[in-house]
């Protein structure tokens, strides 16, 4: 029954994938690598076991989907952030007619990686003579984000958000997209919020400070952010503030740069870490974007290109900023930084082709 179920899942998502009865290439291999993945799985592992692949904290959104959202639904906004209600909610209605729980979560999580893959490829096709091609999948953060769509995990979500909060054009879409990361991950949107503003905030400075701008956006988050997640410590659980201890810790900056490399898992301690150094090293030579994606975003940023220049502030600001709320918590590995990736990708792609571009028709002059 399970793989019937995934079978028909499968087929309505061609369905209502499609764009003017056409399929893209890359959407169309995403259904088909879920298909066979979440059958994989479900075939290796069991109905249990496969809860444990990769991350357990599928067992949780199990439980979310199976108890908790029938026994103890409520809409304050603590209960909404236990239950992550916009990520296990239409799960939870997809089980009520018949869908095996785990499967509608992997399905959520299908759906939004499709989106959020159809909503990079039309912002590349609309601002670069890129086309969408291997290497543009790749930057995409493609293959991880596949992966993460056979999981029963929330990641997808939140890559789609992130993405639309950044690359859509619709306000009410934004709205909901900020809405619904704010209950799944608080400290992501107050950090797009930061990065936006940010952003506004260094909108008329002129082209040769660029670099300088760059260097600030790079430092001054880390100490906002710092600031932020002890005040919020403050607020929410009555922490005392420890604003001169946190701001001056070379470990923590330590540990915000070396995200851009993709090796936190170096930085924290080693009771955090689930896999042994082998295996994540393993998981970076599988998904080379996890350490390249960072790495040609934080190269892009060095050259300004006019008309992405204030995605790139954005962009990065977010990015320093998110992970030094992170750093102040034992929870800081690639899927922390996951969400932001596939923005980080397009819009290094989308730099290096507009000052190819430039530099192209600035030789056409000479």
């Amino acid at each position: 029954m399970y793989y019937l179920q995934a079978i028909l899942l499968a087929t309505a998502s061609i369905f209502f994938a499609q764009r003017k009865g056409r399929l893209s290439g890359l959407i169309a291999a995403t259904i088909f690598i879920w298909l066979v993945g979440v059958s994989l799985i479900y075939w290796r592992y069991g109905p249990i076991g496969q809860w444990s692949f990769y991350q357990n904290d599928q067992y949780f959104h199990w439980r979310l989907v199976e108890y908790f959202i029938p026994t103890e639904f409520n809409l304050t906004f603590d209960r909404l952030n236990f239950l992550r209600l916009p990520y296990a909610g239409p799960a939870f209605l997809l089980s009520q007619v018949g869908i095996d729980p785990t499967l509608a979560l992997k399905f959520v999580s299908l759906t939004c990686a499709l989106g959020n893959f159809g909503l990079l490829e039309r912002f590349l096709q609309n601002n670069s003579q890129t086309k969408v091609t291997t290497l543009a999948l790749w930057m995409f953060a493609g293959p991880i984000t596949i992966f993460f769509s056979v999981l029963a995990l929330r990641e997808t979500m939140m890559i789609l958000c992130v993405t639309y909060l950044f690359l859509g054009s619709s306000h009410f879409y934004k709205s909901v997209s900020l809405l619904t990361l704010v209950v799944l991950r608080p400290h992501l949107a107050a950090a797009i919020v930061f990065g936006l503003c940010w952003s506004w905030l260094l909108r008329k400075v002129p082209i040769r400070l660029h670099l300088i701008s760059v260097i600030a956006t790079a430092i001054i988050p880390i100490y906002v952010g710092t600031v932020g997640f002890s005040i919020g410590n403050y607020v929410i659980y009555r922490l005392p503030l420890r604003l001169y201890e946190d701001l001056f810790q070379k470990d923590q900056v330590i540990q915000i740069f070396s995200a851009f490399l993709g090796l936190q898992f170096l930085t924290v301690a080693y009771q955090t870490v689930e896999f042994s150094t082998r295996s994540i090293l393993l998981i970076r030579l599988i998904f080379p974007e996890i350490v390249f994606i960072p790495l040609l975003f934080s190269i892009s940023c060095l050259f300004a290109t006019p008309r992405t220049t204030r995605l790139k502030l954005s962009v990065l600001a977010t990015f320093v900023f998110f992970m030094s709320v992170s750093s102040g918590t034992e929870y800081i590995s690639v899927r922390q930084s996951l969400p932001i990736m596939g923005v980080m990708g397009v819009t290094a792609l989308i730099s290096f082709s507009q000052a190819r571009s430039e530099k192209t028709g600035a030789d056409q002059l000479i």
